[in-house]
């Protein structure tokens, strides 16, 4: 952990400060929490920390939230500068050292034998054996958002990324299904989405692509689907599925890779395409770390980092879609 950075008689961790800044850019704890990889109490204590110890009301709290104080806008870019400047220094540093060192937060989205994981570290730990690893999990909008803040190194993502600060590759194309109860094979076997429209879903996180994916089914079929519950994070959800409270949007290999068959199956006639990707701050490309990291994914996937995203962005889903049955 960064040394605190001491200011007469206060002394602040950076980590306070990234979390006043996640609070100010999301205006809850819930989502901050989510943002920052941590638990909601975690949020709530530092940022209360960090008030009292600069003496300063930063936020204003509601039951729809937390807003900055006046006081809290005036320092809000001085906390952005700060937390800037400290990890470019950290990077600067990095790049005059004649070995790879230093640590890699690398984000991950699912399982680690998805992403090859294991692959990708013992690569990493038998060729730079002085570096050091900090994994986090995310959905993929929360583990791009980290990206171009500066708080992840490296990050696994599905779907495509608009961001032109983020250079990224595609991996592998992940197939998407709806899961269902096995109970509900028969009576779901025809494919029409307006019998699908009358049961209960499970939507997972907004900053999950799935999420986008589901979205995007909804603006092409004209569905209002019943969201019963809304989880982020695959097990739970799968399990919710199993159980019989509702279908779901998600990846086939979750369900054959988590030991779901027979508890829940892939409706017919339905395909979702998205690719799994890498990617990182293009202003970071040549960090030595990154650079290591990427370098060892791409080459676990047999993938050159000249390959780049085509200048004409293709669509970050594709499906295959039942028809909707008229009404008589």
């Amino acid at each position: 952990m960064p040394p605190p950075v001491a200011t007469g008689d206060i002394a602040m961790e950076l980590y306070q400060l990234r979390t006043f800044l996640a609070i100010a850019d999301e205006g809850t704890l819930t989502r901050a929490a989510e943002k920052l990889f941590t638990s909601q109490p975690a949020v709530s204590a530092q940022i209360k920390t960090l008030e009292e110890e600069l003496g300063v009301r930063l936020f204003d709290r509601s039951a729809r939230g937390m807003k900055l104080t006046q006081e809290g806008v005036l320092l809000q870019e001085k906390a952005r500068r700060i937390v800037d400047s400290a990890r470019d220094f950290v990077f600067s540093a990095e790049k005059m050292r004649e070995t790879v060192s230093g640590e890699l937060v690398i984000g991950l989205n699912n399982r680690p034998e998805v992403l090859r994981i294991v692959e990708v570290l013992g690569e990493l730990t038998r060729d730079h054996p002085e570096l050091k690893y900090d994994l986090v999990n995310g959905s993929s909008g929360t583990l791009l958002q980290a990206l171009e803040e500066g708080t992840l190194s490296i990050a696994f993502f599905e779907g495509v990324c608009g961001n032109p600060r983020i250079q990224w590759h595609p991996l592998e194309p992940v197939e998407l299904c709806i899961a269902a109860p096995a109970a509900w094979a028969e009576e779901l076997a025809v494919p029409d989405w307006k019998v699908l429209e009358t049961k209960p879903w499970i939507f997972v996180s907004p900053a999950c692509s799935y999420f986008r994916a589901i979205q995007s089914i909804c603006t092409d079929q004209g569905l209002q689907l019943n969201q019963r519950f809304r989880v982020n994070e695959d097990l739970t959800v799968l399990n919710l599925v199993a159980e019989g409270l509702g279908l779901t949007l998600t990846a086939r290999s979750q369900i054959e890779g988590l030991n779901f068959q027979g508890r829940v199956v892939a409706l017919p006639h339905f395909s979702a395409t998205v690719n799994l990707c890498v990617g990182y701050l293009k202003e970071n490309e040549t960090n030595p770390a990154i650079a290591a990291a990427r370098d060892a994914i791409l080459g676990i996937w047999k993938t050159t980092p000249a390959d780049r995203i085509p200048r004409a962005p293709t669509p970050g889903v594709r499906m295959t879609r039942p028809r909707t049955r008229k009404t008589r």
